[in-house]
């Protein structure tokens, strides 16, 4: 389904027809200049229910075939619409022959992942998603084993899926910007949930939720406090407040942590939700995802 801004524009263009397909990064602020060169398949409207206005509205259902990675050269402004120009085609597995290895994003989605520590030999980084074409599940995986600890590549896993949601690739360069946005909005969830009094907001980034200690049992306390809070008696609001304060207390004494302005973000994510917030030198970047193949087909 085609955004209103975009209707015009694919208005204009006939079926076979080719254009480059990139993605707009909320974390860049801006198109991010590697992407696909599709073609136009089939455009049809199609009248459909927009809840956040409460209204029908016509749009446009379009329909594209993927072809190669392709990177534009700039982009520019054409009759009030951003174009792409100077476009090359971009092979992953030249790019790996040159030490640059990618992972890419483009014809899949991903949903999640988890990161399985066996030993200090095998640490296994599973990244799961689904096809676009049919939906069925994909996956891809990466032993960092004798190359990070287990808070390091618990980071990479979520950086990753934040890379390829953000940019529909993932290369050293975006995978390290991953990682500093990542952790900087992990240990903004503990500072804002300790001093607001809101344990449900632990480990919510853009990325998604960060399944760890911290939050599971955030999660676990909160459910069990309200439900003796309404037991006992008290209106929603009341069993809710205090249901988080207990929450909080029952996390601070459990996983030991620090309640100090500014340390509690550190420690709350260090320790509590098994993240490290160092960046990786640009040469263990490239190791890491020399780890993983360069897709879920591959």
């Amino acid at each position: 389904m085609l955004e209103p801004a975009a209707i015009s524009m694919v208005s204009r263009m006939g079926e076979g027809t080719r254009f480059g397909l990139c993605a707009f990064s909320s974390d860049w602020g801006r198109v991010y200049p590697v992407g696909v060169l599709a073609r136009l398949v089939a455009v049809r409207p199609k009248e459909v229910y927009l809840s956040t206005l409460a209204q029908r509205r016509m749009g446009l259902l379009a329909r594209v075939e993927a072809g190669p990675m392709i990177k534009a050269r700039h982009f520019g402004w054409d009759d009030h619409f951003m174009v792409g120009r100077g476009f090359e085609e971009v092979d992953p597995e030249s790019l790996r022959a040159r030490d640059y290895p990618v992972l890419v994003g483009f014809g899949w989605r991903p949903t999640g992942g988890f990161t399985e520590p066996r030993s200090d030999r095998d640490i296994q980084v599973t990244i799961n998603g689904i096809d676009l074409e049919d939906g069925s599940p994909l996956s891809v995986s990466g032993n960092l084993g004798r190359l990070v600890a287990l808070e390091q590549a618990h980071t990479i896993e979520h950086a990753i899926i934040r890379s390829l949601q953000q940019f529909g690739l993932c290369t050293p360069r975006t995978l390290g910007e991953s990682i500093r946005r990542e952790t900087s909005e992990l240990k903004a969830t503990v500072e804002l949930g300790m001093q607001q009094q809101l344990p449900e907001v632990f480990g919510v980034t853009a990325g998604g939720q960060c399944g760890n200690p911290l939050t599971n049992l955030a999660h676990f306390y909160l459910a069990r406090e309200v439900t003796q809070n309404l037991r006992e008696g008290n209106s929603v609001p009341r069993a809710l407040a205090d249901a988080r304060r207990r929450t909080l207390s029952l996390l601070a004494q459990d996983l030991e942590l620090n309640t100090t302005p500014g340390l509690r973000a550190l420690q709350g994510m260090k320790k509590g939700m098994m993240h490290d917030d160092s960046r990786p030198p640009a040469a263990l970047l490239h190791k890491i995802l020399k780890r993983f193949p360069p897709g879920p087909w591959a």
